[in-house]
C-alpha cells in the first residue's frame, strides 16, 4: 500500500496504536485517554474526528528560557517584525515544528479569533507555542505539497486530570494571529522534521 505523502513526514510522539493501559488495581473511572484516542483517530464504533496539523514549539536552552534570535535589535530588543528574518520569520526566538494531531472546538469561546484546540496528554503545549493549521483538500486532508495556513498564538495550555492526577488531556486555548496569514517559507519540503531556517543540523 502506498502511503500519501504527508503520512510520515513529521515524527509524532504518537502512534496509531494504543499507547494507553490501566493502572494497577480495580479501574475506578472511564480512560479518558483511551476515549479522547477513539475520538482523534477513530475505533469500530467511532468515526475519527481528529485534524494533523503542527506544533511550532520555541527551543529552550538549560535554564528552560526561550532561545532568542540574533534578529533582535541591540537597543529595542524588538525581534524583525517584518518577517525578513530567515530564522524565526519575526517571532524573536528560535522554534522547531512537528506533527500533531487534534480536535478543534471553533464555537468554544464566542469572542473572534478564539479557537480551542484538544491534543492528547503528552504534548505538553506552552503558552510561548503556537498551533499551525494545514491548507486542506476538499476530503479535510492536508493538501500535497504541504501548505501551512493559519497560525494561532497559544495563550493557555491547561492539563486535564483523572481523580489520581493523571494528565489525561489538554486543552489550548489560542488566538488566530493574522499578520501570519500571508507569510514566507508556507511550503513544507518533505523530510524528518521542520525546522526554521537557523536550526542547527
Amino acid at each position: 500500500m502506498t502511503l500519501k505523502p504527508w503520512y510520515n513526514l513529521y515524527p509524532s510522539s504518537t502512534s496509531e496504536e494504543s499507547l494507553y493501559s490501566s493502572s494497577g488495581g480495580a479501574k475506578k473511572e472511564l480512560d479518558l485517554r483511551e476515549e479522547f484516542y477513539s475520538t482523534l483517530y477513530g475505533a469500530s464504533d467511532e468515526v475519527k474526528k481528529g485534524q494533523i496539523g503542527l506544533i511550532r514549539r520555541m527551543r529552550r536552552n538549560s535554564s528552560g528560557a526561550p532561545i532568542r534570535c540574533e534578529c533582535r535589535d541591540p537597543l529595542t530588543d524588538e525581534p524583525s517584525m517584518d518577517m525578513s528574518c530567515s530564522d524565526c520569520f519575526g517571532h524573536g526566538y528560535l522554534w522547531d515544528e512537528r506533527k500533531i494531531v487534534y480536535y478543534k472546538n471553533e464555537d468554544a469561546l464566542r469572542r473572534w479569533g478564539y479557537s480551542v484546540f484538544y491534543v492528547e496528554y503528552d504534548e505538553e503545549p506552552t503558552d510561548i507555542d503556537f498551533v499551525v493549521e494545514l491548507e486542506r483538500d476538499t476530503e479535510g486532508t492536508p493538501s500535497v505539497p504541504i501548505v501551512r495556513d493559519r497560525l494561532y498564538k497559544i495563550e493557555q495550555a491547561e492539563p486535564f486530570r483523572s481523580d489520581d492526577g493523571r494528565t489525561e488531556y489538554w486543552r489550548i486555548r489560542a488566538v488566530y494571529d493574522k499578520q501570519w496569514s500571508v507569510w514566507p517559507n508556507r511550503y513544507i519540503d518533505t523530510g524528518v522534521q521542520v525546522r526554521s531556517p537557523g536550526a542547527a543540523e
